[in-house]
């Protein structure tokens, strides 16, 4: 508790106080009993300023002594600058209160196995015959916030989180977040932010075909995660279309490359319309001798400008030097394959195969 004194006995107080002061020592006194002092080295320059009046200087060689009521002094020197203020509240205290909020990261750890008997279906394409393993694990959280799921497993691990629901004809439909090895050891790691009441599917499969382990997923967040597996169902069916063709001496010729200098540099090609009549998602994959070389394009193919209009374009995706895409293509949208070899000049015979949301009618387009 501060009180009044009177100045008088400030003063005497304070003289009392500053017979043993140090040499070089400048020294603010302020009303009500509140001492303040500074030391100052190479002294070359003092200013005091009084903020109100009835202030009383007493300067001397060796000390600088300053008494003011409720007075901020300022003090400068070459090397030194400091500022000594002094507030007096009459007949109170205040304190302000403080609050402090402390979060902790809970961890749940969810441990299984992908055997023989899992579910399977095609991680990287629409195929016939479902060819990777994986386990499909419902998440559901008591409080919003982001959530991290790192796997640790002795076989390649690849994680997928869905919101709400999983197709395993449609792995593009509802994938929020994907991730091969991000959790480093070829392990996956995602982090998400996720809601209360909401549905979460994360999906642990492998990088490559038929592998089966044990694996242990460790979800760290604001709060314990109930991870339960589940059974998942297409809502899909995957349809099969073919087309059967030949690239032969009468068929359409262009510079693929872009560099063709001489007739020798020119490479045979078909032109296919692709007419779907559902929406979704669809996988071509190429068949033949030759080593053949795909082009996807939209609305129109131009021979003479082969990068107008080009969106995808493969090699050997497909294994054994055939092309392969995975796409989502629209029924309305006009969608053309080209159909070509890696090198020039070669002629061979083709096939089509496609998987996907509905069949596939080709149509051959006349250059």
């Amino acid at each position: 508790m501060i009180t009044q004194q009177s100045t008088s006995s400030i003063l005497s107080t304070r003289f009392s106080v500053l017979t043993n002061t140090p040499n070089n020592t400048v020294t603010s006194v302020t009303k009500p009993s509140t001492i303040t002092t500074t030391a100052i080295k190479n002294t070359t320059k003092i200013s005091t300023v009084a903020t109100r009046s009835s202030t009383t200087t007493t300067t001397s060689m060796q000390n600088t002594t300053t008494m003011t009521q409720s007075s901020t002094s300022t003090t400068t020197d070459l090397k030194n600058t400091a500022k000594i203020s002094t507030a007096t509240t009459q007949n109170s205290t205040s304190t302000i209160p403080t609050r402090t909020v402390t979060s902790s990261m809970v961890k749940t750890q969810y441990s299984s196995a992908l055997t023989s008997n899992s579910q399977m279906y095609c991680r990287t394409s629409i195929c016939a015959i479902p060819n990777t393993y994986f386990q499909a694990i419902q998440l559901n959280v008591s409080i919003s916030g982001t959530y991290t799921f790192v796997c640790n497993s002795s076989i390649d691990t690849y994680g997928f989180l869905y919101y709400n629901t999983f197709d395993p004809n449609y792995p593009p439909a509802n994938l929020i977040i994907l991730d091969d090895d991000g959790g480093g050891n070829y392990q996956f790691q995602l982090t998400a932010h996720l809601q209360i009441s909401s549905r979460y599917i994360l999906v642990v499969t492998t990088f490559n075909q038929n592998i089966t382990g044990p694996f242990t997923i460790t979800a760290t967040g604001v709060s314990s995660i109930d991870l339960s597996s589940i059974n998942v169902s297409s809502n899909s069916s995957v349809v099969q279309s073919q087309y059967l063709s030949t690239l032969n001496s009468s068929s359409a010729k262009y510079c693929r490359t872009g560099d063709c200098s001489s007739s020798q540099d020119y490479y045979y090609y078909s032109a296919i319309l692709l007419n779907v009549n559902t929406t979704g998602y669809y996988t071509i994959n190429s068949q033949s001798n030759m080593n053949t070389f795909g082009y996807i394009y939209v609305d129109s193919f131009n021979a003479s400008v082969p990068l107008q209009n080009m969106y995808f374009y493969n090699d050997d995706g497909g294994g054994n030097s055939q092309f392969t895409f995975d796409l989502s293509i629209d029924a309305t949208a006009k969608c053309i394959l080209v159909v070509t070899t890696y090198s020039p000049n070669v002629l061979g015979a083709f096939s089509i195969i496609s998987y996907g949301s509905g069949p596939i009618q080709f149509t051959i387009q006349q250059q």
